[in-house]
């Protein structure tokens, strides 16, 4: 399963640790404003109940005819709703007052004689009930107060608060922008140059421009890094080179004076003969392994410059095999070319591109009972040479390492099979990358190995 970024990450943490935040404070805020502004209203109102049910007492030793008058009045002066019951009866009440606002235990406890206070939710809305005994003419007063204003600051409060949180969400995802631009550019400047560095761009380094202190030490032991690797392999190069170039004298003279004894073969006894023939192969062996490190440390050290040259691909890749089947002095593949295939252009170095096919064919007749074919085929907009063999293919684990400068697989274990150096295969993929294109290993349609060579179309001329 593939990984979320980093920056996606951390985006995602400040804005969701924000949100949460900022959710966490509004709510905390919300309750703690709620509870202190009921509060603050019902003590208010409690203390105008007590007002309002003296004003109901006297007017009941007055004028009692008086009473409904002066529960209306204190309707419209307080926004309450007022109702006054005697002996069980309620005895006059405001206009809109309603008797199912008063719940009947609240009834019962003011009937005994005590005062008692009640919050209720209902129908959506905080109603405070204040229930206040005169136990000198056996009356209760009972007021009603709604909440009206309180909700709608309270609805005002959670609008504000709620936009708070949007904001400082938003606040924190920008810090989040910034923090993950600051933190993750250096790993992706590391990312990249380690990708230049790793396509063969050993002089790339990391560039240190007012960063930070941790920045500048990843950078510095970056480009240390680089350095002391550049330096190891400039060493194993020539080192590669030097010893490559010091054999080649003895070898020629070991290669002459077994030439030399070949000539008189028919003179040497038979144990003689299979020596010789013993050396001559080990010498074959030995100079192969030496010219392919030359070439391979020339390469590598950029000695050897590219000739790059549009030729035509299919008349290039039958000259190579001719080349191929001569220096090894076996019959030529045959070269199948695909319906609608054309005359592909493609840029190249000529006397690599021929060493290619060469090794390849080479590494077919060492490895895998010769090429079968070279077929090819045109994919997009890139050309596809594929050397089919007779063997018995490469192992799924081996597609990757049969590339690597000296493995030689599983059949090179069998040295009745096979005697190769290993850099063969290196060396063609060197030289493939050299002009822009890729080699892979899969199953031939035959069921042995199929080398695929995609090199990028200069033009296309149509036969």
């Amino acid at each position: 399963m593939r990984r979320r970024s980093l920056r996606l990450r951390l985006l995602v943490t400040f804005g969701l640790g924000a949100f949460i935040l900022s959710s966490l404070f509004a709510s905390l805020t919300y309750l703690g404003v709620k509870r202190l502004l009921i509060e603050n209203q019902q003590e208010t109102d409690l203390q105008q109940s007590y007002v309002n049910a003296a004003l109901v007492r006297s007017t009941l030793y007055s004028t009692p005819t008086e009473l409904s008058d002066l529960l209306n009045s204190i309707q419209q002066a307080t926004s309450s709703n007022v109702l006054v019951q005697t002996h069980g009866q309620w005895l006059a009440r405001s206009n809109r007052a309603s008797t199912l606002d008063v719940k009947l235990a609240t009834i019962k406890i003011v009937g005994a004689g005590h005062a008692t206070e009640q919050t209720l939710d209902a129908r959506g809305k905080i109603l405070f009930v204040v229930g206040v005994p005169i136990p000198s003419v056996e009356t209760q007063v009972f007021e009603v107060f709604q909440l009206h204003n309180l909700e709608h600051t309270l609805q005002l409060l959670a609008l504000v608060l709620g936009l708070g949180a949007l904001f400082t969400s938003l606040v924190g995802i920008s810090g989040g922008v910034w923090v993950t631009r600051r933190t993750v550019r250096p790993l992706e400047e590391v990312s990249f140059a380690a990708a230049l560095i790793a396509e063969g761009a050993l002089t790339t380094r990391l560039q240190v421009n007012r960063a930070d202190r941790e920045v500048q030490q990843l950078t510095e032991s970056f480009n240390q890094m680089v350095s002391q690797l550049v330096q190891r392999l400039e060493r194993d190069a020539r080192f590669a080179s030097d010893v490559s170039h010091e054999l080649r004298s003895p070898l020629t003279t070991l290669a002459t004076t077994a030439s030399v004894l070949q000539q008189h073969r028919a003179d040497l006894s038979s144990a003689g003969r299979e020596s010789l023939d013993l050396l001559i192969a080990d010498l074959s062996i030995f100079q192969s392994l030496v010219e392919d490190l030359l070439e391979m440390s020339r390469s590598d050290a950029g000695a050897v410059p590219l000739d790059m040259e549009t030729v035509s691909a299919i008349e290039l890749v039958r000259q190579s095999v001719r080349s191929a089947a001569r220096r090894h002095g076996i019959d030529e593949p045959p070269v199948e070319i695909a319906d609608d295939v054309g005359d592909p252009l493609v840029l190249v170095d000529r006397r690599r591109f021929e060493r290619v096919i060469t090794n390849l064919i080479d590494n077919a007749h060492r490895y895998a009972e010769g090429a079968v074919a070279l077929r090819i085929d045109v994919q997009g907009s890139h050309l596809a040479v594929n050397v089919d063999d007779a063997g018995s293919g490469v192992p799924r684990e081996e597609h990757e390492q049969v590339f690597e400068r000296f493995f030689r697989g599983r059949a090179a274990h069998d040295r009745g099979i096979a005697r190769g150096t290993g850099l063969g295969l290196a060396l063609v993929r060197d030289h493939v990358r050299a002009f822009g294109g890729t080699i892979t290993v899969s199953e031939s349609p035959e069921g042995g190995a199929r080398f695929q060579i995609l090199l990028p179309i200069v033009q296309s001329e149509q036969a």
